[in-house]
């Protein structure tokens, strides 16, 4: 039976739409008229508790776009016209498989800009992509590094009808306040304080076919940005069945890969050649299922940092540190520290 797809529709980050609301303001865009025009008020801003509808949020990037007739809002030392996105869409759906399209996608990019700002590099079994925004200093809240991230990501997933896995996604800065929303927004390993911006996935993806065509091309742009705040899922993927199997068990210890291919009715061998199949591995989905409880008990003051570490299966404190360092950029104290400032802030 084929696999049914759905986009995915939620909240966002109040980090988004506060750093949207700024960074036009100092443009000269008066931001809180159109914030109202999307339904929202200027309450909502600089309220890092507080979510806000991902439809409501894309307005009011598209918004903004419109008025500064701008798609990098100013943020990347290039202006990208208004109609950039459709029009790089427009040469490259017409291509027959992806690594054809994203090559092409970045010559226009490069021809746009005058400089190296989208390219694609082969590294064995995996592609990078790097994005190379020449005034990063006018990104301080990196919003136009990931608005950039998502869109190359959700654009190639759309093109292939499938999500396109990614190895890792590498970030040139710390690990953000709005952490959290990375596990969504980016599937898979984060790198952060890298030396690049990039998107990194299996090399043989590069080969599969386009699927789409300049109809519903014009459907897929209509829906844009909020296409970017939404990922492109199948009903059904083992590495999402997997994760909560092993969310469930990492409190009694038995997450391990025998466990989980058991309650998966499956054999390891067949579970490991299923995961690589999805481009994720059974490491990769519990270093993401660790990191993101870790996060969520060190959110918890009443918790040692060693009781943190037992919660996610580490019995060596020291070892759960060198691991958690890997995975954010940060000690677990100084990431504690960090949320318990921004609290305060």
């Amino acid at each position: 039976m084929p696999v049914r797809r759905h986009f995915e529709y939620g909240s966002a980050s109040n980090h988004y739409i506060t750093a949207l609301y700024h960074a036009a303001e100092e443009r000269g865009v008066d931001s809180a008229r159109l914030l109202e025009l999307t339904g929202l008020n200027e309450s909502v801003v600089d309220k890092p508790d507080q979510r806000v509808p991902a439809e409501k949020l894309a307005l009011f990037q598209k918004l903004i776009w419109d008025d500064l007739g701008d798609e990098s809002m100013g943020l990347s030392g290039y202006r990208l016209k208004s109609g950039s996105y459709y029009m790089m869409g427009q040469l490259t759906v017409q291509k027959s498989s992806l690594g054809q399209a994203l090559a092409l996608g970045a010559r226009f990019y490069n021809l746009l800009t005058d400089d190296d700002f989208i390219t694609l590099h082969k590294d064995k079994d995996v592609v990078r992509l790097v994005i190379r925004p020449t005034e990063m200093h006018l990104d301080p809240d990196h919003l136009f590094a990931e608005i950039c991230l998502l869109a190359w990501h959700r654009y190639a997933s759309w093109l292939i009808s499938d999500i396109l896995p990614l190895t890792e996604t590498r970030f040139p800065y710390p690990p953000p306040n709005h952490i959290g929303e990375y596990h969504y927004l980016f599937p898979g390993v984060h790198r952060f304080n890298h030396t690049e911006l990039a998107l990194v996935f299996p090399v043989h993806y590069l080969e599969r076919p386009v699927k789409q065509n300049a109809a519903s091309l014009k459907a897929f742009m209509s829906r844009c940005p909020l296409e970017l705040f939404r990922q492109y899922k199948a009903d059904y993927s083992l590495a999402t069945e997997l994760k909560l199997i092993l969310s469930k068990a990492m409190s009694n210890g038995t997450g391990t890969i025998e466990h989980c291919a058991d309650k998966l009715h499956m054999t390891t061998r067949t579970l490991m050649r299923k995961l690589k199949d999805e481009g994720t591995s059974f490491q990769q989905l519990k270093d993401v299922v660790r990191r993101d409880k870790a996060i969520f008990f060190l959110g918890q003051q009443g918790l040692r940092i060693n009781e943190v570490a037992e919660k996610v299966g580490y019995s060596d404190p020291a070892v759960f540190t060198r691991a958690f360092r890997n995975w954010t950029g940060q000690s677990p104290r100084d990431f504690r520290q960090q949320l318990l400032t921004d609290s305060e802030a």
